[in-house]
């Protein structure tokens, strides 16, 4: 919807709702007064009117061409207008600010409309532009996670490598501590290749989940 709205300066701002309320009323109950009203300079008959309902402070008028909202402040009456087209808007304008300036001649009421732009974004397009960055941020992680696998089973590589590497050594010098000495310091090697290789295990199951 297209919107405009406008700020009449007046002291009487609960008057001027009340009269234009009241006109918009006689033009929904009597279409014969409706075809006879002027206003806006137009060659356009004046819109239908479906609705009118007010109070003291606040006023609705719903017409053909859109709604018409009225509501009063301490020093102006605020006149806010809705249409589904920019030529219903501006026939809007023109309609209400014709009648408007004619009640208040004598106040030498005006209308000044400022038409109010629309969101630059709908709902939702911001998710779905930050949508790739989320991806970006996510396939990030994933390698993070890849690489400190990696690391981890590395690491434990190297370690096996070097308690192999120990094994042999001690099996090579078994002649000099004993055979019962190095199938000691074996078992300790087999343990500990072992028990890293089921942390490498518990490591991958955990990051898996």
């Amino acid at each position: 919807m297209l919107t405009a709205e406008a700020s009449v300066e007046t002291e009487r701002a609960s008057r001027y709702l009340d009269q234009l309320c009241r006109h918009a009323q006689q033009m929904e109950r009597h279409p014969h007064y409706r075809q006879g009203a002027r206003g806006g300079g137009g060659t356009h008959k004046p819109p239908e009117v479906h609705h009118v309902e007010w109070s003291d402070t606040h006023g609705t008028v719903l017409l053909s061409l859109g709604q018409w909202t009225l509501r009063v402040t301490p020093d102006a009456l605020v006149l806010h207008i809705e249409a589904a087209t920019e030529e219903d808007l501006q026939r809007m304008r023109d309609l209400i600010a014709a009648r408007v300036e004619k009640i208040g001649r004598r106040d030498h009421l005006t209308v000044a409309w400022q038409q109010i732009e629309a969101p630059s974004t709908l709902p939702g397009v911001g998710d779905q532009a930050d949508a790739p960055h989320q991806k970006e941020l996510s396939h990030i992680g994933g390698m993070t996670r890849r690489w400190t696998v990696r690391a981890v089973v590395g690491a434990v590589a190297l370690l096996v490598v070097a308690h192999l590497v120990l094994g042999g050594s001690v099996l090579a010098a078994s002649q000099w501590l004993g055979w019962g000495a190095g199938a000691v310091v074996v078992a300790v090697v087999v343990a500990k290749v072992i028990g890293m290789g089921g942390f490498v295990a518990h490591h991958r199951r955990r990051r898996s989940r």
